[in-house]
This record gives C-alpha cells, sequence and structure tokens, in this order.
C-alpha cells in the first residue's frame, strides 16, 4: 500500500495538482494580506480626518459615528447584526494619527472584498485547468498511424500489408483556440465532387473503400468526410487545410483518387477523373458550397486538359456575373437551361408529396447556375416576364407527359405577381389544361402582407383556375389569421433561418411550435425547406412538421419520375 501511495505521488499531474493547490494558498495570504492593509489605510485616514476637523471623541460623538459608518467601520459591536455576527467574528483595531486614537471594528477583509476573492480565484483556477490540459496533450505518447484503420477483404487479398510506422500526431492548436473564441482563423475546408467515366466493379463497396483512401491519404487531417452520393460519384470534405495550401491538397486529393481508381481500372487515364473542388471558410453557407462545387465539377468535365477546377467560396458566381457584360436573357430565350424537380417528403411515411420547380442556366464557363446567382442580373421587366413564362410552360410540359405527376409548386419573380400582362397570359395559357390544378404558386410572406389589397385579383385569377397558393418564407405565427381569407390557401412554408440549427435553438423550436399550431387551426399543413442534417430533420418532426425539402433528402430532379415512393 505504501508503494502505491508513493507511486501516485510521483505522478506527474499529482505533482501538478500539490503545485497548483501550494499556489492558491499562497495567493490568498498575500490577497488577505493586501487587502487588509487597505483597511488599515482606511482606518488611518479616518483618524486623520477626525484630528483635522478637531472634533471631540465625547461631544462631537454623532458626528465621528457617521464618518465611521461611512467608510465601513463601527465604534460598538452592538450596532452590526447579532445574526451575522454569531457566525463572523468582528475585527477589532486601533487606528492612531498624532494625538487622536480610535478603537473601531470591522468585518474581515476577505468577506468586505468576496466578491474580489472569488473572481481572481476563478480566473487562477481556470488558467492552471487550461494548463493541465495543455500539457496533458503535449505528453500524448505516439499512436500508430494505422491503428484504427482496417483494409477491407479486397484489399488485403490483393496486397500485402505494409509495415506500419510511427508517427506523432499533428495538433492544431492555434486553429482551435481561434474557433473557441470566434477568432478568423488562416485555415479552409474543401468540398470536392468526382468524376469517372468507367464504373467499378459491382462487387466493391465504393462507399467504405474510398473512406479507406481518404484517411490513408490525408492521415494528418483531422477531420475529413467521404459520401456516396446517389449519382455514383463521391464528395468528399477535408477540414482545416491550411490556406496557404489549398491547391497543394487540391492536387493531391486528385492525385489520391486517381491512384485508387488505378486499383480497379489499370486502363483509366488522368483525364477520366474529374473533381470540382470549392474551398471556403466556417459558417459559408453549404447551399452555396455545394452549388460552386457541382460548377466547378461541370468546368472540369468541360476541358480536355484541365481535370482540376477550384471555386473559391468567395469568387462567387454572382460576382462574376456582375462584372460580365453577358445577356442572361439569351440563355432563356435560346432554350440554354433545365429544369429541376425539388422533392419534398412526408415525414411520417416518406412519400413524396409534391416537387418545387427549380431553373438552371446553362452558362457557358460557370457551368449551372441556381436562380439566386442569375436572377440578380435580370433587372427589366421583360426578362422576368420571359423567365416565368418559360418555367410555366415547361412544368406544364411535364405535367401533361406525366399523368401520374404530382403537384408542383413555381416561385414566381416579384415582379410578375404585378405585371397584368403575366396574368392575362396565364390566364390563356391554364383555360383549357386540365392539369392547373396540381399547379401551386408560392407567395413569399412579406410581399403578401405588404401587398395585400394589390394582390386580391391575382389570388382571385389563381382561384379561378383551380390553382394553389402556398406562403413562402413564414417566420412567424403573427400573420396567419390573415389567409384564411385565401379560398385556394394550401400550405405554409417555413423560413430557412428558422430550419437552420434549429436543433440546438430553443426560440426558433418555440416559434416553429406557434406556428404549427395556428396551421392546424386553419386546417393547413406546415412545410420545412432547406433541411440540412439528421438533426434538423428529427427536431422538425418531433415539432409537428408534416413535410420537408431539401440536400438532406435528394438533389434535384430533371424528371418527376427519377424518385418514387417505391425506388
Amino acid at each position: 500500500m505504501k508503494k502505491d501511495f508513493t507511486a501516485h505521488i510521483k505522478k506527474p499531474e499529482a505533482i501538478y495538482m500539490a503545485a497548483v493547490f501550494l499556489l492558491l494558498v499562497v495567493f490568498n495570504i498575500f490577497l488577505s494580506d493586501v487587502l487588509h492593509e487597505k483597511v488599515h489605510n482606511s482606518g488611518t485616514e479616518l483618524a486623520k480626518q477626525v484630528y483635522d476637523l478637531s472634533l471631540d471623541p465625547v461631544s462631537s460623538h454623532d458626528i465621528i459615528a457617521t464618518l465611521v459608518q461611512s467608510q465601513g467601520f463601527v465604534m460598538n459591536t452592538s450596532e452590526v447584526s447579532p445574526s451575522l455576527a454569531k457566525f463572523i467574528d468582528l475585527e477589532q483595531e486601533v487606528f492612531s494619527y498624532k494625538t487622536v486614537s480610535l478603537r473601531l471594528f470591522h468585518w474581515p477583509s476577505w468577506l468586505v472584498e468576496s466578491h474580489l476573492f472569488l473572481f481572481l480565484n476563478l480566473i487562477l483556477i481556470g488558467a492552471c485547468y487550461w494548463g493541465l490540459r495543455r500539457w496533458r496533450m503535449a505528453l500524448k505518447t505516439p499512436v500508430l498511424e494505422d491503428a484504427t484503420i482496417k483494409k477491407p477483404a479486397q484489399l488485403s487479398e490483393a496486397k500485402p500489408e505494409m509495415p506500419r510506422k510511427l508517427v506523432t500526431p499533428k495538433l492544431l492548436p492555434h486553429q482551435d483556440l481561434n474557433i473557441l473564441y470566434g477568432v478568423p482563423t488562416n485555415y479552409n475546408h474543401l468540398f470536392s465532387l468526382f468524376f469517372w467515366k468507367t464504373p467499378f466493379p459491382e462487387n466493391l463497396d465504393v462507399d467504405n473503400y474510398f473512406k479507406l483512401v481518404i484517411a490513408k491519404g490525408f492521415g494528418e487531417l483531422v477531420n475529413r468526410s467521404v459520401k456516396l452520393l446517389p449519382s455514383g460519384g463521391v464528395a468528399v470534405t477535408l477540414n482545416s487545410v491550411p490556406a496557404t495550401e489549398v491547391d497543394k491538397y487540391t492536387k493531391r486529393l486528385h492525385q489520391v483518387i486517381y491512384q485508387a481508381c488505378l486499383n480497379y481500372r489499370s486502363d483509366l487515364s488522368r483525364s477520366d477523373v474529374k473533381i470540382g473542388v470549392c474551398n471556403y471558410r466556417t459558417g459559408a453557407d453549404q447551399a452555396v458550397v455545394y452549388q460552386l462545387t457541382k460548377s466547378a465539377l461541370a468546368l472540369a468535365k468541360q476541358s480536355a486538359w484541365q481535370h482540376i477546377h477550384r471555386l473559391p467560396f468567395g469568387h462567387t458566381q454572382s460576382s462574376v456575373l456582375a462584372d460580365s457584360k453577358e445577356h442572361l436573357f439569351e440563355y432563356i430565350k435560346k432554350k440554354h437551361f433545365m429544369l429541376f424537380f425539388q422533392p419534398l417528403f412526408d415525414l411520417q411515411t416518406g412519400d413524396i408529396l409534391q416537387h418545387e420547380a427549380l431553373i438552371r442556366i446553362r452558362h457557358k464557363s460557370l457551368g449551372l447556375l441556381a436562380a439566386r446567382h442569375f436572377i440578380p442580373q435580370m433587372s427589366s421587366k421583360k426578362d422576368v416576364l420571359l423567365l416565368d413564362q418559360t418555367v410555366v410552360l415547361q412544368v406544364k410540359k411535364i405535367l401533361l407527359s406525366e399523368r401520374g405527376a404530382m403537384a408542383v409548386s413555381i416561385n414566381l419573380h416579384a415582379l410578375n405577381w404585378f405585371n397584368k400582362e403575366f396574368w392575362q397570359w396565364l390566364k390563356g395559357e391554364m383555360q383549357s389544361c386540365d392539369t392547373v390544378s396540381k399547379l401551386q404558386f408560392e407567395l413569399n410572406e412579406d410581399d403578401f402582407l405588404k401587398q395585400r389589397h394589390r394582390l386580391a385579383g391575382q389570388l382571385d385569377c389563381l382561384g379561378k383556375l383551380s390553382a394553389g397558393v402556398v406562403i413562402d418564407n413564414v417566420r412567424s405565427a403573427e400573420h396567419l389569421p390573415l389567409y384564411r381569407e385565401l379560398a385556394n390557401f394550401c400550405a405554409i412554408k417555413l423560413a430557412f433561418e428558422l430550419i437552420h440549427n434549429i436543433d440546438t435553438n430553443k426560440q426558433q423550436q418555440k416559434i416553429v411550435k406557434e406556428i404549427i399550431a395556428k396551421g392546424h387551426e386553419l386546417s393547413c399543413p406546415v412545410y420545412a425547406v432547406g433541411v440540412e442534417t439528421q438533426n434538423e430533420l428529427a427536431t422538425l418532426k418531433n415539432l409537428g412538421v408534416v413535410a420537408a425539402q431539401g440536400f438532406y433528402f435528394a438533389e434535384p430532379l430533371q424528371k418527376l419520375a427519377d424518385i418514387t415512393p417505391y425506388s
């Protein structure tokens, strides 16, 4: 037992804790002496004040008592609360100045300055704890590079196991601390999409294979992820890449993937493996990052010699378009666009309830452009009229060709809600169309509230056509009772800011609960838009949201029949 106790004492952590305890004791003794000296100086200054005023201790007793109390002293123990005096003894001290001597009582300095004692001790304990954590990290022993990575059965048969190397893990202390305190860092994250022309063997577990490949190829990075996409491609995320080495890691990523492909397809050339990359910082809009990466991959696939293309998050498509003198109106006229459909999933059954139509322009250099990138460049009334007419005609064509198709919602440009020419055209175009009942038009809540009376004719037109109205971007339950007057009101879509990080934000959850409660009163379902994580999905389901859409479920589809409840 004596040996165990001696061994325990010799441990570095025990020595450190003993040193911390000793430091705290010495610090508190020193602090107590300093504060006591402060009290002594105050008492001496009080005696000097009595001497300067030539106050008589007997005749001027009340004046002296007032001065003494103003400085936190008392002249008699009976002047303090007896209940507190039972537990803490008053300290007695004589303060003198020339011919004046005052015998006064005061509370201990540690009690009077207790807030200072607590504050300084907490700072000291926090600093010691931080130092202990840093010390533990520095004392970590070397680890085996491949200790947690096992090769799949296919690889273990193809190649002999290489000898393991002993390496010391690389720490990122500066990055961790900067993120903790919200300071901008010199690190980027890389999100990449891959494309290869020749498929892998059917018996290969592509997902696990590439997870192993990325883990071995980028062992120095703490956070990395690999995801197999429904299309058969692979998405790779590398976190905490030094900003000065982004290009180096991008080229290395292509090399690692290319070498991994050669293990099963020896006939592949470098031009057969394409990569699109977007580098971004923490907090970037993930939807924008995804679109930029897709555009980068599209550019790489279009080039015969450039197999890698990278678009930084700051170099957005919107800024490129703003600087160019191209007329995107021409892309619409020449039918250089594609129509995608974002499915809306029932959270209880998993069935698809309906779709949202999304237009993408095929730009000659930037690839597929989302609406939020090119619509700001369309400033004329004529341009936005053609845009919405094109979308409506394409949706109508698809609904007529796919008779089993579900409802489709369309986001109209704000200008077209007040464009008489558009509504006259829509009335004539849909008058004899038997699929118009499957059409829904999304209206931003802010626009409805501001222009409710001006929109009466347009909403009446949709009612006569049997088309539905979805109120989009709803941020609160305050104005929901107003929608009772809409005969064709069919759904509520929550604003994206209510969805993002809702699993950790109680205030957002409270607002969504209120909206759902009002929706029940109106017999109107509530949908979520832009769901990106499983935690967000689980929270929304528990709150009572009927259906949701977003990149968590699926990418936008080119045809309504690409995904069915049975696929």
